[in-house]
C-alpha cells in the first residue's frame, strides 16, 4: 500500500480546486495515507499576507494529514542530497529527503525533482506519471 508525501504546491493546488491534483487525490491517493513535511507546514502558514480565512482552510487541511518532522535521519539525507546536486534548494531537499526516508511517493509538480534521485518516487499531477 503506497503512502504519499504532498509537496507545498500540491497542497496549494488542491486547496484551489485544481482539476489535475483533484484527480490524483481521487485515484492514486484514494483512501491511502497522506503526509506533509514540517517544511510544507512552514511554507503554507508562513506566507506574509495570509488571511485569517486562508489560515483556517490550511489548518483544516493540515489536521487531516500527518506532519512529518525533520529529524536527524532526514537531516542526514538532506546533507547527502545537497552534496549530490547543486540544483536542489534546501526546502526541496528537505521534501525529497522526507519522502525517501519515510518511503513515500512524492506528489509534486515541481520539475526540480526530475533530477536523478533513484530512490525518489514521484507523481507529477501535470502529467500523472510515477517516476520510480
Amino acid at each position: 500500500m503506497d503512502s504519499f508525501l504532498l509537496d507545498t504546491n500540491a497542497v496549494l493546488d488542491f486547496l484551489k480546486g485544481e482539476e489535475k491534483i483533484k484527480a490524483v487525490f481521487q485515484t492514486e491517493m484514494k483512501d491511502k495515507p497522506r503526509f506533509v513535511s514540517e517544511i510544507t507546514r512552514m511554507e503554507l502558514l508562513g506566507y506574509p499576507d495570509i488571511s485569517p480565512d486562508e489560515e483556517a482552510i490550511i489548518n483544516r487541511f493540515l489536521s487531516q494529514v500527518e506532519i512529518l518532522p525533520c529529524d536527524e535521519v532526514v537531516v542526514n539525507r538532506v546533507i547527502q542530497l545537497r552534496r549530490m546536486t547543486k540544483k536542489l534548494k534546501l526546502p526541496d531537499a528537505i521534501i525529497a529527503a522526507t519522502a525517501i526516508e519515510y518511503h513515500l511517493v512524492l506528489v509534486s509538480r515541481d520539475s526540480v525533482f526530475n533530477l536523478s534521485l533513484p530512490e525518489l518516487q514521484i507523481i507529477n499531477p501535470n502529467n500523472s506519471t510515477t517516476n520510480d
